[in-house]
């Protein structure tokens, strides 16, 4: 089958999980003999490809510009001609069967989906985040889960600024969302796919046809993970991995740290954070201030085998979450390495979570109750969390599969192209 895969970002580097997920995805769907074509921004950190002749010029939307210049991007960040144009290129030279999209907002824009219809191509999409309904991408603004725009009243995102803080940012993200509600530009997508049941059922909630959408998880090749050696040995820390910024609810990490300390039940231990971002800075000055350098080390960012050590080192990973997390890869690749896991009840995670036999589970923004998981854990022996890691991989092997996830996507594909 041609498959045509779209996202903004080809480079590990940026993007995040929705990057590894879209990554893995064309390695394995070439590896099973597909011929996948890949429609992307230009980027010199990009995976070698031969379509970079087609990619959209490279452009950050993060760069600091002047309210002027930012006004004359808009065009470029609602609704991409250049994208539109180069794409249709594209379709002509390679005519792929089925075209799987990711995500394409501000850089791409769904100008795209316009020159695949024409060529009656049919579109899927996955759903990384929220952002199909709501212009800010999270459902969340100011430590605080925000449906506000729900119904369409995208305004919302302007007079809240949900957006960065900003107006000028949010007045953008709500142009945006109305001029493709207007246009009609995600009525075009044959078929969203949600990786986790959570998505699919906020998504439900927004009104999207029950038609329209179906579940299936991100495809993701485990067998790099059996390289790290098995059991690794303990160290005496717990981690967090990922992104460093307010929706990740390290904060409240942190607070329950502290908390742990003053009881006395840290003993040798340490959190680890490995990561960036913007909350960073401000994290490491309220670290300092309460005298807890010596128990929350700030690793810095980790990628490749470095991480994978890290991980497997652990002796459990935390995602303690105050938004509405998706199907986060780092809760399913941290499984897979053989560690526990404490999530909150926030989204999607919890899905990938057996209480008391794969991780443990509480309630979000809980920092008492986050304290009491984490001393939960460190009270077990080896043993009993080498036991919970091995049962955490077995169940994350099984829900995430990689032939059966795989034969779901074709089936959809084939699906589609039958009409």
């Amino acid at each position: 089958m041609k498959i045509l895969q779209v996202h903004k970002y080809f480079t590990r580097k940026r993007g995040g999980g929705s990057v590894t997920a879209f990554l893995e995805m064309v390695k394995i769907l070439s590896q099973k003999g597909h011929e996948v074509s890949i429609f992307t921004m230009q980027d010199k950190s990009n995976e070698p490809t031969p379509y970079s002749k087609y990619f959209v010029s490279h452009f950050d939307v993060n760069d600091e510009r002047s309210f002027f210049e930012k006004i004359k991007l808009a065009p470029k960040i609602i609704y991409n001609r250049e994208a539109k144009r180069k794409l249709a290129r594209l379709i002509e030279d390679k005519k792929p069967d089925i075209a799987h999209l990711h995500n394409i907002y501000h850089y791409l824009t769904p100008a795209i989906i316009s020159p695949l219809k024409k060529k009656n191509i049919p579109v899927v999409m996955t759903l990384h985040d929220y952002k199909i309904i709501c212009p800010n991408y999270k459902l969340f603004n100011r430590g605080k889960i925000c449906e506000k725009c729900r119904g369409g009243k995208y305004y919302q995102c302007f007079l809240h600024k949900c957006l960065k803080n900003s107006r000028s940012a949010s007045f953008l993200a709500m142009l945006e969302a109305y001029t493709h509600k207007i246009l009609k530009s995600y009525e075009q997508v044959d078929l969203f796919l949600a990786p986790s049941d959570f998505m699919l059922k906020k998504c439900l909630e927004f009104g999207i046809p029950p038609k329209k959408i179906k579940k299936i998880n991100n495809l993701f090749d485990f067998k790099k993970a059996e390289n790290v050696s098995e059991p690794a040995p303990e160290k005496n820390y717990f981690l967090y991995f990922g992104r460093i910024s307010e929706e990740k609810g390290l904060q409240n990490l942190i607070e329950a740290v502290k908390k742990l300390v003053a009881e006395g039940k840290m003993a040798d231990n340490q959190l680890l954070i490995a990561g960036k971002g913007p909350q960073e800075v401000d994290l490491k000055k309220i670290v300092k201030q309460e005298g807890l350098e010596e128990k929350i080390i700030f690793a810095g960012f980790k990628e490749g085998w470095e991480l994978k050590e890290i991980i497997a080192s652990s002796k459990f990973t935390i995602a303690p979450s105050v938004w509405y997390e998706n199907s986060p890869l780092a809760v399913v690749e941290a499984q897979f390495y053989g560690k526990p896991m404490i999530v909150s009840d926030r989204g999607g995670m919890q899905e990938l979570i057996v209480e008391n036999q794969t991780g443990l589970i509480f309630p979000a923004e809980d920092i008492g109750a986050l304290a009491q998981k984490i001393s939960q854990l460190l009270e077990l022996t080896y043993a009993e969390r080498l036991k919970m890691g091995q049962a955490g991989k077995a169940h994350i092997q099984k829900i995430n599969n990689e032939d059966r996830i795989y034969q779901e996507l074709l089936e959809t594909y084939r699906k589609l192209l039958l009409g």
